[in-house]
């Protein structure tokens, strides 16, 4: 054994194995005296090398903790020495309770917007014959089905209009005049501000009946319209069929 090992200080465990030793020989009137309470240990005598791994790890996580609640209580944030990550407290909080979160980590429906809007037209609309590279009519509408946050203006009765940025579903249907079946096509566009986004073109039958639907991202104030064309006759009714048609609605399902 060396010179340094020899004074080194006896461990914990030592000490337990030389009670059970003196209790062993001399009896529970010996041990009685030996034993040692709170009162027996001053500051000092037990270091942080004579505790197990275990007690170890826990006392210096909770003097980690204790160190980033003295931080955060001063300067209003905290660094996690694992990490780098510094974490601040907001200086605009929102009032109000939290919202709880659905088990996989989502907000619930009711936080979501509720965006849509169904509008259709109680008449029929003349559809002249297309000219090729002239302008695509497009459809009006005067009766809603449903408008939950004023997309339809009346004063605009071609559009539905977006509130709000997001993912949207757009869906319009068209159902044509019965007539012979010459001609070429019948075409069902949706518009985005002017622009075709998505199009229905077929050859035509007694009985034409068309619909478009798509998913598209719109910002706040797009504008969505519905052409139509037929190269059949002079003029070709849209026809109205309740609300079946014609009719455009779109409805707000995801953020952008």
């Amino acid at each position: 054994m060396s010179f340094s090992n020899a004074r080194r200080r006896p461990s914990p465990a030592m000490i337990v194995a030389l009670i059970a030793l003196l209790m062993s020989l001399g009896g529970t009137a010996t041990a009685a005296k030996m034993l040692i309470t709170s009162k027996d240990i001053k500051n000092g005598t037990i270091r942080l090398v004579d505790l197990n791994k275990h007690t170890r790890k826990q006392l210096t996580a909770h003097a980690r903790r204790a160190a980033r609640a003295d931080v955060a209580d001063s300067a209003d944030s905290v660094t996690d020495e694992a990490t780098g990550d510094t974490v601040s407290a907001s200086s605009d909080p929102t009032a109000g309770d939290l919202l709880p979160l659905s088990a996989d980590g989502r907000f619930p429906g009711s936080v979501l917007p509720n965006v849509a809007a169904r509008i259709y037209n109680s008449t029929d609309e003349p559809v002249p014959l297309q000219i090729p590279g002239g302008p695509v009519m497009r459809l009006t509408f005067d009766r809603v089905s449903f408008d939950t946050a004023h997309l339809f203006d009346p004063s605009h009765p071609t559009r539905l209009r977006a509130p709000v940025g997001g993912v949207y579903l757009i869906t319009t249907n068209v159902s044509w005049q019965i007539a012979g079946t010459y001609g070429l096509n019948r075409a069902v566009v949706v518009y985005v501000n002017g622009n075709a986004v998505s199009i229905d073109q077929r050859p035509p039958a007694q009985e034409t009946r068309q619909v478009v639907t798509t998913l598209y991202r719109l910002n706040a104030g797009d504008e969505v319209e519905v052409g139509v064309g037929q190269d059949e006759a002079g003029v070709l009714n849209a026809d109205a069929v309740g609300d079946y048609a014609p009719s455009l609605a779109m409805a707000w399902i995801a953020p952008g």
